[in-house]
Parts: structure tokens; C-alpha cells; sequence
């Protein structure tokens, strides 16, 4: 699972989203308009990938 990560995360990074979303940061998960999870990470570049 590590190089599927590894590999979302430059693929990120080579569309240009890395200055975006490279930093620490809150975020949350919604479903049908409910929010189902809230979350911190230091790295939201590579949360996301």
C-alpha cells in the first residue's frame, strides 16, 4: 500500500496541487451533507493522496 501512496502523492505533486495542499491541516469527511469524520494531518498532500 506504501508505493500506491507514494505514487498519488507525486502524481499530485506533478499536477501542480503540491504548493495547494502541502501543509498542515483540519479537514472532514461528509456524507449526504452530514459530516461522518473530522481530522487533523501535518501533511494534507499526502492525506489526500
Amino acid at each position: 500500500m506504501a508505493n500506491y501512496a507514494e505514487n498519488m502523492h507525486n502524481w499530485l505533486k506533478r499536477r501542480g496541487l503540491a504548493a495547494k495542499y502541502e501543509f498542515a491541516g483540519i479537514y472532514c469527511i461528509k456524507v449526504d451533507e452530514t459530516i461522518v469524520y473530522i481530522g487533523k494531518s501535518g501533511n494534507m498532500l499526502r492525506r489526500i493522496a
